[in-house]
């Protein structure tokens, strides 16, 4: 497939078990920050370690990597402190060509009126920069941002953000800086203005721009044109965001996991023609990306992977749906993986039952029987006692399984959907 992006997702992985860790500033000491940074490189780790295995190489990165990274209150030259940290992860990603990126939150406006919020949200990007030098130093990596609020004038809004990105922001953070539509404010054709009057690339997003939409005269494909020839030769490869609809929520929402097939159409529709990279946005964050990935780069054998994560989640919402595609993986020597997901995403939102939960317990428990303790077994057997009495959920259960697939050294069981997601 020519021009075939690299697929990412945003922030977290929610099949590793590590998080990135802060506290709030009234607990804040110089011990206690030095030990949220340290966890926060080694979770980075983690999840690079993850998404190299499974060979994702386009990541964003969590703006709380550094807790209270802009902030006054964090005193540590943590740069140096963890000097031989980052150069670990910085020779990671190099050698593993990982694009990173990352995305300050609301707070984190250029265009503000109240210029303590302008000053500080270039202290926030500076310090994003920072990490974006010490993890890369490449301009192929980018900072997001949203050009902010509109207070009452537009157009003296958008003069605000042009002044100050102009004026007063330093090399270094242009250097990374981009901004994208958003789906109240600021338009595809507010940013495309804002690009030409000071030379920010930009990022489309197609959630946003369905909900505020503007270049209404232009085809899907001509508009995307238009915002990734904002991109100099020198910013690196474009991207663009993706995201789908969730469904009876508010605008904007996003769903829990991307539709394979609404992303196909979407794809052709928008992107098919460009070469780019496609960050999603969505909730099952890494799921997602192992699922459009599949589309990319079709492998029997990763898909025969996949097969053996979800096979206890799909068991315990219908064991119809676990016999379909326990038959589908026996029948084919290669199996479609649009047809695979379709299956899965159909199953995972429907209806589950007791029964359909039990049966699947059974079958996790089916690991450990042989090596569980008396009171290990009588712990598990009251669990589903009072599952079938339902004073309990599955949660508690599902927990308890994933640690004791610890304890005795399960891999399979460790790396099932159906353990995790009880435990994230």
């Amino acid at each position: 497939m020519s021009n075939t992006p690299r697929i990412g997702y945003a922030s977290l992985n929610i099949d590793t078990h590590a998080r990135f860790r802060t506290c709030r500033k009234d607990d804040l000491t110089e011990t206690l920050l030095r030990d949220l940074i340290r966890d926060n490189l080694a979770t980075l780790d983690t999840m690079l370690d993850y998404n190299i295995k499974h060979n994702n190489y386009f990541f964003r990165i969590s703006s709380s990597l550094i807790p209270f990274g802009s902030s006054p209150l964090n005193m540590l030259n943590w740069s140096d402190e963890f000097s031989e940290y980052f150069t670990k992860l910085r020779t990671k990603i190099q050698t593993h060509q990982i694009r990173i990126s990352c995305h300050p939150g609301q707070y984190t406006v250029l265009n503000a009126q109240n210029e303590a919020v302008v000053a500080a949200s270039i202290d926030d990007l500076r310090y994003h920069a920072q990490l974006m030098e010490l993890l890369s130093g490449n301009a192929n990596h980018k900072i997001i941002l949203h050009v902010g609020g509109v207070y009452g004038d537009k157009e003296a809004a958008m003069n605000r953000f042009i002044n100050v990105y102009n004026h007063r922001l330093p090399e270094v953070i242009k250097k990374y800086l981009v901004i994208e539509n958003d789906d109240r404010l600021y338009t595809v054709a507010d940013i495309l203005y804002l690009s030409e009057k000071t030379g920010v690339p930009l990022i489309y997003d197609n959630l946003h721009h369905l909900i505020n939409p503007s270049l209404e005269t232009l085809a899907p494909q001509e508009i995307v044109a238009q915002v990734i020839g904002t991109w100099k030769e020198n910013d690196g490869k474009p991207k663009v965001h993706y995201s789908q609809q969730a469904y009876n929520k508010r605008p904007g929402a996003h769903t829990d996991t991307i539709n394979l097939e609404q992303f196909i159409e979407d794809y052709k529709l928008l992107y098919l023609p460009f070469d780019l990279d496609i960050m999603l946005e969505v909730k099952d964050k890494n799921r997602s990306f192992m699922k459009v990935n599949q589309y990319f780069h079709p492998s029997q054998l990763v898909l025969e992977q996949e097969w053996a994560r979800y096979k206890y989640l799909i068991m315990s919402y219908s064991t119809h749906a676990y016999n379909e595609l326990r038959l589908l993986f026996r029948e084919n020597k290669i199996v479609n993986p649009v047809a695979f997901y379709r299956v899965v995403d159909q199953t995972l939102a429907g209806p589950t039952t007791i029964g359909t939960q039990i049966n699947a317990l059974e079958h996790a428990w089916g690991y450990f029987k042989h090596h569980a303790s008396t009171s290990e077994q009588k712990r598990f057997f009251s669990y589903l006692d009072a599952l079938r009495a339902e004073t309990v959920t599955i949660q508690p259960i599902t927990k308890y399984l994933y640690k004791l697939a610890v304890k005795y050294q399960s891999s399979y069981l460790r790396e099932s959907y159906f353990l995790i997601s009880s435990t994230t």
